[in-house]
């Protein structure tokens, strides 16, 4: 069991408890027995989709910590009934795909200044976090921790002592990601760029903070001693932009300048260390990508 439960992250455990609660309360309410036939589970689709477009996938909560008491949810779960109910709940809804803006190189300049204004030690982290999740194409919660310490994991914290400056660039050890379940990790390398230069940022990042936090084993620290969480981390993103950027806006943003250079998308997708299927899926939503390295072909092309 104690394998099982280690099977999935600490937040996703949370989110199925979440949708497994809700099934179950639905059955209780509608006094129906917690046996997922189809019948029942379109039910439960129908009802929770008049209030809130993600029931449908509550269904992944309820199914982990059901299956085994109830062997035949997947099978249910597949039933034409209750696929039917899925489409037909989304097509109702037509909830419109809201997609985050990608960062732009600009906006790294911004908060950059705002940082050598201020002064901060946390302003020009967050600075530095920033041009290492756009060049990087991390993820932003690869840099900066959940809030929640039952949330913290020491597994996936980037190391100082992997944090090394060779022939003009720098490179630390990923510890994990999305696509890395198994913590064999990432180097990530980063060259000199022309604006918010991840290499010298890094270099001087690293200077400021040996000396606030010596021999400390996290690289990236607050002030504080902290470790950046996601609500400091957007206290900050959203002090200079709005609701159309989000935290995965600094990956898109980065795929994107890439693909303005005419990178291959072979090549973009190992920056961002996605597999082949999401790459694919990555791709359709988000077409400036592709875009740019039309543009980028273009630029290329010499002239008839």
């Amino acid at each position: 069991m104690h394998l099982q439960v280690n099977a999935i992250e600490k937040s996703t455990a949370l989110g199925y408890a979440t949708g497994a609660r809700d099934y179950i309360n639905f059955c209780l309410n509608a006094k129906l027995p917690l046996d997922p036939t189809p019948l029942t589970l379109s039910r439960y689709i129908a009802f929770t989709s008049r209030h809130i477009a993600s029931g449908p996938k509550y269904l992944s909560g309820a199914r982990h910590y059901l299956r085994d008491v109830f062997p035949d949810f997947d099978a249910n779960r597949s039933h034409p009934l209750v696929q039917a109910t899925i489409r037909g709940s989304k097509k109702i809804r037509a909830d419109p795909v809201r997609r985050k803006l990608p960062l732009r190189v600009v906006h790294l300049v911004s908060f950059l200044q705002l940082a050598r204004v201020s002064g901060s030690y946390d302003d020009f982290l967050f600075a530095v976090i920033l041009s290492c999740c756009f060049y990087g194409c991390h993820r932003s919660g690869e840099l900066i921790q959940r809030d929640g310490k039952s949330l913290f994991d020491w597994r996936k914290v980037i190391r100082r002592s992997s944090l090394t400056f060779v022939a003009g660039r720098a490179q630390y050890h990923l510890p994990y990601h999305k696509s890395d379940p198994f913590y064999r990790g990432t180097d990530i390398l980063f060259t000199a760029q022309d604006s918010a230069d991840p290499v010298s940022l890094l270099r001087e990042y690293a200077v400021r903070r040996d000396q606030v936090h010596g021999s400390r084993p996290a690289l990236f620290l607050r002030e504080d001693g902290s470790h950046p969480t996601r609500s400091w981390f957007d206290r900050r993103f959203f002090s200079l932009l709005g609701r159309d950027f989000g935290g995965h806006s600094p990956r898109a943003g980065g795929a994107t300048f890439y693909a303005s250079l005419g990178l291959s998308e072979d090549v973009i997708q190992a920056l961002g260390r996605w597999s082949s299927a999401a790459w694919k899926i990555y791709i359709r939503d988000n077409p400036t990508v592709r875009a740019e390295q039309q543009l980028a072909s273009l630029r290329r092309r010499p002239p008839s």
